[in-house]
């Protein structure tokens, strides 16, 4: 497995951690897979970063009952260093299922941004 390989299976890995853990609303795990300066991408508004921008992800999750549910077909490109995973995802918020794109960048093993974006 070439180092490229490598970077990019750990990547995934950590999506579907990523996943696990918000959907379980696990603040510690959650904040082990990111890094301190995080950056939780919001459309149309200010990013939240590092452990606040964790603990107003799982609040805002926890009030709207959103969770998470992995699709396959996800790409994954890597430059300098920072693995980019896009993935699709089913967004269920409440009882509304919707399909969304899931959104990872990923450089020395950890989550530097985040975001779920609605499909194109």
């Amino acid at each position: 497995m070439t180092a490229t390989q490598a970077m990019t299976e750990a990547a995934r890995a950590i999506a579907r951690r990523f996943i696990e853990a918000f959907n379980a609303r696990d603040g510690d795990a959650l904040r082990e897979l990111v890094a301190e300066d995080a950056e939780f991408r919001r459309p149309r508004r200010e990013a939240l970063r590092g452990a606040d921008g964790v603990r107003a992800l799982l609040a805002a999750a926890q009030d709207a009952d959103v969770r998470l549910v992995a699709l396959r077909g996800e790409t994954i490109e890597e430059q300098d260093g920072t693995v980019r995973l896009t993935m699709p995802v089913r967004e269920l918020i409440g009882p509304d299922d919707i399909e969304r794109i899931a959104e990872w960048e990923v450089r020395d093993g950890r989550v530097t941004a985040f975001s779920v974006r609605p499909l194109r």
